[in-house]
Parts: structure tokens; C-alpha cells; sequence
């Protein structure tokens, strides 16, 4: 059974006025700073924007039109876990929504993440364990220790997307494709082959370059790169805000990103893509 895209949303978070760390926090990192061998920044942490995965789920769900029916399914991806261990952000969402979901999150796999999401997802769906699931992507600045390039940059802000599937009714089919092992270049190449079969619009994650990432001469592709703000979910703020055109233009969609395995940003990587089926999408 193939889940269908059935809305979207983005939302931005603004960060809070410096203030005195929480005496927990600043004790569980300095804890853990010793254990492996470094420093922790305290000033980095009362000067961030402190905005939990709860936080952000909240005004997340308040952006998503009002959720009737009930879910099967919560799955709330991030490139990196919440800073404050403290809180269940998956735990609160499911208690938000209606039905009783199962919920969980998964991170720790940089923007490879909320495909990972999408691709268990579909699974649950394919042996009837989930007609309708909500995807939640989180990104989030705060760090008690300097973050891995690149994934946060000087303009880099707190942000959240929401993907709505459902087994039935509207929506775009989607399918997620994940390769593992290959060089950039590799990347790249795979990519072209799938832009052949006839894509419409490329939403290109920050680990591929757009312009390699451009179809032979001759095809139709329009590439667009989201906001260098938001790393992780930005190709998935790009969706949301351009799926009314899509649907109603039609057409095949590609979501489409790149994370190296490497802690250097080099070598063999992933390459995570989307496909959505807006030509197939029920009116």
C-alpha cells in the first residue's frame, strides 16, 4: 500500500533573549564533555535560541490545518537529537492528535533522516499497520558544542516541517529511494538517471550541487535549492509552501539529498530521494 502526500507545512521559530543556562543542562553536558575529552560552552548555550522539539511541535501542529481522523503513526525526524533530554516532543504530539498513534523518533542520520522517516513509513503502511501518519522534521540550533559543518551556518534558524500522508484519498503517491556507499559524483549520476525518466521539478538538498544536479541539455527539470537556514528540513519547507502548484500543475516531483558518511564532509555517502507522483494524485 503506497502512502500519498496529503498536506504539508512549514513553520519558523525565533530565538529567545540570552539568559542563565538551566543548572540541569549545565551539568549534564559538563558530565559529558569530560567523558569524551572537550570543553563545554556554557556562554554558546545561554546565548542560543533554546527552542526545544516540543516547542517547535507545538506550533507546528497549530500551522497544520485541524486533524480529523485519526493517526496511525508519529515519526519525528532530526539531524540531531533535542538538546534538552528532558522532554518527549514524539510522546507530546501524540497526545496532541487524534487516535493513539505509535511514535518515534529517529535521528543522528543528518538530512538523511526524514527520508529514513518516509521510507519506514511506507513500510508500516505496506503491511496494514498505518493508513494515515504524520512526518515531523525538526531542525534546531542549539548545540552545547561547536555543530558539524555543514549543517549549521551563521544564518542558520530553528525550523520544523509536517508531512501528512494517507493510504487513501488524495494526494501525490510517493516512493523513497535510498543508495548508500556512493561518491559524490556517483550521486550525481544516479540522480540524472531518475531526472531521464521525466521530473518536473528537482527540490535539491544542500549536500548536491545544483548545478551538477541540472538534467541533460533537453529536459525540462526545473532545480530549485531551499534556504541555506534551515539544513535539514528546507527542501520539505519548499514542498509544502509550492504544493498547491503541484497538485494542481501535476507533474513529478523529486526531493533529493546527499550526506556523506564521513565526519570530514568527504568521501561515500547516501543519496536519499523522494519521488511524488502529482500526474497519479486522485482529485
Amino acid at each position: 500500500m503506497t502512502l500519498r502526500l496529503a498536506g504539508a507545512a512549514h513553520r519558523a521559530f525565533d530565538g529567545r533573549e540570552p539568559a542563565p543556562a538551566d543548572p540541569f543542562l549545565v551539568r549534564i553536558y559538563a558530565d559529558m564533555a569530560e567523558m569524551y575529552g572537550t570543553t563545554f560552552d556554557q556562554p554558546r548555550l545561554e546565548r542560543a535560541n533554546r527552542n526545544t522539539f516540543s516547542d517547535m511541535a507545538e506550533g507546528l501542529l497549530d500551522a497544520l490545518p485541524a486533524l480529523e481522523d485519526p493517526l496511525d503513526l508519529v515519526v519525528m525526524a532530526s539531524a540531531e537529537p533535542d538538546f534538552d533530554p528532558r522532554t518527549s516532543a514524539v510522546a507530546y504530539v501524540t497526545e496532541r492528535v487524534p487516535g493513539e498513534p505509535l511514535g518515534f523518533a529517529l535521528s543522528d542520520q543528518g538530512e538523511t533522516a526524514p527520508y529514513t522517516a518516509l521510507r519506514l513509513a511506507g513500510q508500516y503502511a505496506a503491511v496494514g499497520q498505518a493508513d494515515r501518519v504524520l512526518v515531523t522534521v525538526m531542525d534546531q540550533t542549539t548545540s552545547p558544542a561547536d555543530p558539524r559543518p555543514p549543517r549549521q551556518g551563521t544564518d542558520a534558524r530553528d525550523g520544523a516541517a509536517a508531512l501528512l500522508l494517507s493510504a487513501d484519498g488524495p494526494g501525490a503517491p510517493t516512493e523513497v529511494r535510498q543508495y548508500p556507499g556512493l561518491t559524490l559524483d556517483e550521486a550525481h549520476r544516479r540522480l540524472h538517471e531518475v531526472l531521464d525518466d521525466g521530473v518536473s521539478t528537482l527540490l535539491v538538498g544542500a549536500g548536491l550541487d545544483p548545478e551538477r544536479s541540472t538534467p541533460p541539455a533537453g529536459a525540462r527539470t526545473e532545480v530549485v535549492r531551499p534556504s541555506a537556514e534551515f539544513p535539514c528540513s528546507g527542501v520539505w519547507a519548499l514542498l509544502a509552501e509550492r504544493l498547491p502548484d503541484f497538485t494542481r500543475d501535476g507533474g513529478t516531483v523529486v526531493v533529493a539529498d546527499f550526506v556523506p558518511d564521513g565526519p570530514d564532509g568527504t568521501g561515500r555517502g547516501g543519496l536519499s530521494l523522494c519521488v511524488l507522483d502529482f500526474g497519479a494524485a486522485r482529485a
